[in-house]
């Protein structure tokens, strides 16, 4: 899909937006875009629909410009992790559940306090949420610099959702008289580096978020032999790691897709944004937010190609496709801009990594198309 959507390029953003006009029709006289200028007014607006906790998504949520996010807890990935790695380095072996899973559930962040739970999730008022975020950025510490054991935090990108687990593993360590090495790889290569330079100046134990389990099987094999290993975030289920720490990603990608679901009662076509699905994580997200939107049974296993549209059998809800953007930010913003020129009949955007949505938020607001919630 990426591939044929890089041939509308050449045409130019204001060619294409004429095409796309024609494709909806040029009679339309649909004004409830809001913003912009031109023909973009006679588009409607998208609806978004997120993942994590960007301070321009809470922002989005408080003004009705996005629909709601389903949000982890990387504060305590980073906590957990350095905490697990402390108590395997200590011989505490109930350190480790019996299903080798330490489960932080997904929650879901919206407007306000009218809905408890939301598909079986806990729902948090952004207000609240906002408040509750500032205090544990507060809370953490600077990694502790005494003589006990270091432990290394890696992260599969550089993110501001990793300065949150950033801010839990250092605040960990403080807590326990321990180091905490926190490592963000700028790639796959960099992050196999990383973990080889680790073993061979000796750590007490590495918690990683693999990019790319599969291909990093001999490495995370390696280092699951020369200490304790455990994964956040990304889980690598067939390495030797110790434990997986984070969320059922399969679970909150299906609450993500009811969340589609409820925001578009009358239907509407979809499309998906992530960094990349290499990762596991990755891979189980978007896979439940398909099968959520879609209305299907769960299935953890199933794996719809990234590339291919997929609807309901009457048609009602379509995922056009998933756009991937390798983690780069300028690629991520074009793929939103690109969606919109190609399909201009979208009704809900999803970003699925933290930084997708605010980009989708900016070509939205460049193509006028965001939702515009009527004045108080």
């Amino acid at each position: 899909m990426e591939a044929s959507l890089k041939n509308i390029r050449p045409l130019g953003l204001a060619a294409a937006g004429l095409l796309a006009v024609a494709a909806l029709g040029c009679g339309s006289k649909d004004k409830s875009g809001g913003g912009g200028g031109g023909a973009a007014k006679s588009l409607p607006p998208v609806k978004v629909i997120a993942f994590d906790e960007s301070a321009a998504v809470l922002q989005g949520i408080a003004d009705g410009t996005v629909v709601g996010t389903i949000v982890q807890n990387p504060f305590q990935y980073g906590a957990k992790s350095i905490e697990t790695l402390h108590a395997l380095h200590e011989g505490k072996a109930d350190a480790i559940p019996a299903d080798k899973f330490i489960n932080i559930p997904a929650r879901v962040v919206l407007a306000d306090d009218s809905r408890k739970e939301f598909a079986g999730a806990e729902v948090v008022p952004v207000a609240a949420f906002r408040e509750e975020l500032k205090t544990l950025l507060a809370g953490g510490g600077a990694a502790a610099a005494g003589e006990g054991p270091e432990y290394a935090f890696i992260t599969n990108g550089v993110a501001d959702f990793w300065t949150i687990g950033k801010a839990g593993a250092e605040k960990a360590a403080a807590d326990l008289g321990v180091k905490a090495a926190v490592i963000m790889p700028s790639s796959i290569t960099d992050q196999t580096r990383k973990i080889e330079d680790l073993l061979t100046r000796g750590t007490a134990g590495i918690a990683i978020s693999p990019i790319n389990p599969a291909n990093q099987g001999e490495v995370l094999a390696k280092a699951a032999a020369a200490t304790n290993l455990i994964t956040h975030d990304s889980d690598a289920p067939d390495s030797p790691r110790k434990v997986y720490i984070g969320m059922d990603n399969y679970e909150a990608g299906l609450i993500c897709g009811k969340l589609v679901r409820d925001a578009l009662p009358d239907g509407g076509k979809v499309m998906l944004f992530i960094g990349r699905l290499d990762q596991d994580n990755s891979q189980r997200r978007r896979q439940g937010c398909i099968d959520g939107i879609l209305g299907r049974d769960p299935d953890p296993a199933r794996r719809d190609d990234p590339g291919t549209a997929v609807k309901t059998a009457d048609g009602k809800y379509e995922v056009l496709g998933t756009m991937t953007d390798q983690f780069d930010r300028a690629k991520a913003k074009a793929n939103a801009e690109d969606a919109l020129l190609r399909h201009p009949d979208v009704a809900a955007m999803v970003g699925l990594f933290e930084y997708n949505p605010p980009l989708i938020l900016e070509a939205l607001e460049r193509a006028g198309r965001l939702v515009r919630p009527a004045a108080k």
